[in-house]
C-alpha cells in the first residue's frame, strides 16, 4: 500500500472483492475475550478447505465481526420492539469501501457514514462548539458539522448468504462448541 501511495484499507478492498460473501464456506466466530454471559467461550474458525487463501481468512474475519454485530444488533431489536432500518458506520473500518458494502449486505439495510471516520473526535468538537456557544443545540453543530457522505445499498443475493450462514450456523456455533471450550479452559487454564 506504501508503495502505490494507497492506504491499507484500499488494497485490501481489491482483494476483498475476489471472494464471495460466505467466504467460500470458511466461518470466523469472533470470541476473542471472554463475555460475562459465557466466560468459556473461545473463537472458532470452521470450514476450511484446500481452496482457501489468507484473503478468505480476512474476509471471514471482516464477516465473523459483521455476524457478531448483527447478532447484538437482533438482540437490541428483540428488546426494544424495533427494527432498525439503517446502520451508521464510523472508525477504522469505516476506510474500507468492501466492509462497508459487506455490512450493508449482512446486515440488510442501509449503511452511511459522514464525511469523516473520526466520528469520535468529531463528536468532541461538536459538544465543546456547543458548550462555548458556538451552536444553541446539538442538533444545530450536528447539521452544521456532519452530513452523509456515503450510502452502501445492500446486494439481495450477498443477503441472502448471510442470513443462511447466520441462522443455519453461525448462530449454532456457540451452542454446539460451548463444552470444548469449558475443557479448553480447564486444560489449559485460561
Amino acid at each position: 500500500a506504501a508503495e502505490r501511495g494507497i492506504i491499507a484499507e484500499e488494497l485490501l478492498d481489491e482483494h476483498l472483492r475476489d471472494i464471495p460473501a460466505g467466504s467460500d464456506g470458511l466461518i470466523l466466530q469472533p470470541f476473542w475475550s471472554p463475555g460475562t454471559s459465557n466466560p468459556e467461550a473461545k473463537g472458532a474458525v470452521i470450514g476450511f478447505a484446500d481452496y482457501h487463501t489468507r484473503v478468505h481468512v480476512y474476509r471471514a474475519i471482516v464477516e465473523g465481526i459483521g455476524f457478531a454485530l448483527y447478532d447484538a444488533l437482533k438482540s437490541m431489536e428483540r428488546r426494544a420492539g424495533y427494527d432498525i432500518k439503517r446502520i451508521m458506520v464510523s472508525g477504522g473500518g469505516a476506510n474500507s469501501e468492501e466492509i462497508c458494502q459487506i455490512t450493508a449486505d449482512l446486515f440488510g439495510c442501509k449503511v452511511q457514514k459522514i464525511q469523516t471516520y473520526e466520528a469520535s473526535a468529531l463528536g468532541a468538537a461538536m459538544a465543546t462548539f456547543t458548550g462555548i456557544g458556538e451552536f444553541k443545540s446539538l442538533h444545530d453543530a450536528v447539521s452544521a458539522m456532519s452530513h452523509i457522505k456515503y450510502e452502501y445499498t445492500p446486494n439481495a443475493a450477498a443477503h441472502e448468504v448471510y442470513s443462511k450462514l447466520y441462522n443455519r450456523v453461525y448462530k449454532k456455533l456457540y451452542g454446539a462448541n460451548k463444552k470444548f471450550y469449558k475443557e479448553i479452559r480447564d486444560i489449559i487454564k485460561h
